[in-house]
């Protein structure tokens, strides 16, 4: 039995190690690539460069529109991630603590939320009727509409195995439910919490066709769209496309290494006790 499980575990990690490869190899040659010449950048392989050329992201932040790319990003994608986490906590938080009908159908309201997919030309109506079509503030509500129901089910599985007598005995002490949710429960939800914000700041930082059909104009575009906008200028240049693509993964990258531990806890705790 020992040995079968030994072979079992190898073959498992032997394949894993393929997945990570699949993902690893275009990451190193796009990294790699940014340093070097058209002629070695076009061979698209692994190897190091002839000459480490720093010049490329000189060019790409100069002609790329990169900077303003982030900040357009960041204004959507930080306010995004903060309503979603705040609004989806609460709702999660009191849909696990109440076992009534209206909460169950609420919960089951969010998750039918997630099968939906985005009706393009209904909301392209609805933002022209509300005057709101190509500001930042469409887009927002946009991403948080769509974020919110599996920011819901995460706490609302993840709470389901936090021991109620914690919120009693936060009520006995006079705390309100806000003082409760804040001061009590969320240091409890931290990982899930930090999965969420993660998560949501990933989806939210490269997604390309929201901001494209609702922002409507060329000085609001994200980094999504002024990558493709560069690509189209560069697109045999391919030490500068890489170069682009580096520095617009480089921000949910760095929060990702930071935020690792708690994203792993998050997920397996909430798989568990969900």
């Amino acid at each position: 039995m020992k040995k079968k499980k030994t072979k079992l575990e190898i073959l498992l990690s032997i394949l894993l190690a393929a997945l990570a490869m699949l993902y690893i190899i275009p990451f190193l040659m796009m990294v790699l690539g940014s340093f070097k010449s058209q002629a070695e950048a076009a061979k698209f392989d692994l190897s190091l460069p002839s000459k480490w050329l720093f010049s490329n992201y000189a060019h790409v932040m100069e002609s790329g529109k990169i900077l303003s790319g982030y900040i357009n990003s960041a204004i959507i994608t930080i306010p995004v991630t903060f309503v979603s986490l705040v609004l989806g906590a609460l709702a999660g938080i009191v849909i696990s603590r109440r076992n009534d009908r209206i909460c169950e159908g609420l919960y089951y309201y969010f998750i039918f939320g997630l099968t939906l997919t985005l009706q393009i030309a209904s909301i392209f109506f609805l933002l022209k009727a509300f005057h709101i079509y190509g500001t930042f503030f469409s887009v927002i509500c946009i991403f948080i509409s769509l974020r919110i129901p599996f920011t819901v089910m995460t706490f609302s599985s993840f709470v389901k195995g936090v021991p109620k007598e914690i919120d009693e005995a936060a009520m006995i002490d006079g705390c309100s439910f806000g003082k409760m949710v804040f001061y009590v429960l969320l240091p409890v939800l931290k990982p899930i919490a930090v999965t969420n914000i993660t998560i949501t700041a990933i989806d939210v930082w490269n997604n390309f066709m929201i901001p494209l059909f609702y922002l409507g104009s060329a000085k609001k575009a994200t980094v999504a769209m002024a990558i493709y906008s560069f690509f189209g200028r560069y697109n045999r240049d391919w030490q500068y496309v890489f170069g682009a693509l580096s520095l617009a993964v480089l921000p949910m990258l760095v929060l990702f290494v930071i935020l690792q531990k708690h994203i792993v806890a998050g997920m397996t705790s909430g798989a568990v006790k969900g």
